[in-house]
């Protein structure tokens, strides 16, 4: 058995959203197997807290386990279900509505919709539940907020999966059902009376109100989809909030910009990504610029150095206005802090120019060094992997007329390396 089709889609009522997924039985399973599932639901993101070990969880939207709620104020309804063919297969249909007291009217709070599917000879083949998300206000969920859905089973190895995550953004109701309706003559109006027969239990359901005659009601299905289509092109306003869009947009935001948007990060650090990439932009090519680089591919910490101090000029006795500059020099080898300190970030030794390209061909005038630092347990083939994936970037942030070279910092090795290990790490390149 397993989860497939979860999704999520904004209702054609306004305020609410449908949320659905399917079971697949296996053969030989019945729907007596089908486990437990919650669904969890914020706005924002998908940075959910652990479910708190005792008391209500504030983001819980179902719980198969404890549906319906048991609760005072809530009341439970079956409403009238239905069949359906499909050549060999006969599909059944049950219905559950939840309704709220409020102030002593019945306000429809959730509905859950499950539909079992059986082939020809009465075996379970699927399952799909659909829920029906009103929010958690007596008037509905926010128009035009996305609302981030995840599920949980013991049938999902990993709910953070992208399969397992689905957005959706609410629209609102602006009564153009009624508005269709006005428009009509009076004539017609006044002779609208025909009510419809009530359904027992469905006193909470809006689409099931018997307070309008059969016209309003034939009408009432254009006027809410009018009202989404307005919904949809109210919701376009939004499209520049970074602090508010649809996760899925960020991708397209990012390409707007220019930006290569790291999407193992999580959906608020991307946010932060795109609307700082033109403060970013305008001081690339510096070093701050190269530090916030390198953590940003690499995670690592980086020192930054410029090798054109560091190459040697004949006669070049320094600089009178800068007292630590003693120009270029010979090696003092009786100073044991400039010696320990040759190929490092504070290595002060002088050295002839070098002419090669390579990344052993550090002093010249152009060649900017990045002395990268891994943490002490990094895998050697993932700090391999990261370095040259910083190689292949360097152009992205440094000037077209400056060579880069990345020097790996050796982490501190608590147990004999291999000789593959070490053939990766490059020590001392």
């Amino acid at each position: 058995m397993r989860i497939a089709n979860f999704r999520a889609d904004a209702d054609i009522v306004g305020r609410r959203i449908k949320v659905a997924w399917e079971f697949l039985l296996d053969a030989g399973e019945t729907l007596a197997s089908i486990p437990s599932v919650t669904v969890r639901r914020k706005t924002r993101d998908f940075e959910f807290p652990p479910p708190p070990a005792q008391g209500s969880d504030p983001f819980l939207l179902y719980d198969s386990r404890a549906f319906p709620p048991a609760t005072g104020n809530v009341l439970a309804s079956d409403l009238p279900g239905w069949e359906s063919r499909a050549g060999d297969t006969r599909t059944v249909v049950s219905v559950v509505t939840v309704a709220q007291l409020v102030d002593g009217v019945a306000v429809e709070w959730t509905r859950r919709t499950t539909a079992n599917t059986f082939n020809a000879a009465g075996v379970p083949l699927s399952q799909r539940v659909e829920i029906l998300d009103t929010g958690d206000a007596p008037d509905g969920l926010q128009p035009g907020t996305t609302y981030y859905y995840q599920i949980a089973s013991p049938l999902i190895p990993n709910a953070a999966l992208p399969e397992y995550r689905v957005t959706a953004t609410a629209g609102e109701g602006y009564a153009l059902n009624r508005t269709l309706y006005e428009m009509l003559p009076t004539i017609y109006r006044r002779h609208d009376v025909t009510a419809r027969v009530p359904t027992p239990g469905a006193e909470a359901v809006p689409e099931a109100a018997n307070r309008s005659g059969q016209l309003r009601r034939f009408l009432d299905p254009f006027g809410a989809s009018l009202d989404a289509m307005r919904s949809a092109a109210e919701n376009l306003r939004g499209l520049h909030d970074l602090d508010n869009v649809d996760a899925r947009f960020l991708p397209l935001m990012a390409g707007w910009i220019g930006w290569d948007l790291n999407f193992d990060a999580s959906i608020p650090l991307q946010r932060h990504e795109i609307k700082y990439a033109p403060a970013l932009y305008r001081i690339n090519g510096t070093i701050p610029a190269c530090l916030i680089w390198v953590k940003r591919l690499t995670g690592w910490s980086c020192r930054v150095k410029e090798f054109f101090p560091n190459v040697f000029f004949s006669n070049d006795m320094g600089l009178l206005e800068r007292p630590d500059d003693h120009g270029s020099r010979t090696v003092n080898t009786a100073d044991a802090e400039l010696l320990a300190n040759i190929g490092t970030p504070d290595d002060k030794v002088d050295y002839t120019y070098d002419t090669g390209t390579s990344d052993q061909d550090w002093y010249a005038y152009n060649v900017v060094g990045l002395f990268v630092f891994p943490p002490d347990a990094e895998p050697a083939n993932a700090i391999a992997r990261k370095r040259e994936k910083l190689k292949r970037n360097l152009s992205r942030f440094m000037p077209v007329n400056i060579r880069g070279v990345v020097i790996l910092q050796a982490p501190k090795i608590t147990e004999a390396p291999s000789s593959e290990e070490l053939n990766l790490l490059e020590i001392g390149d």
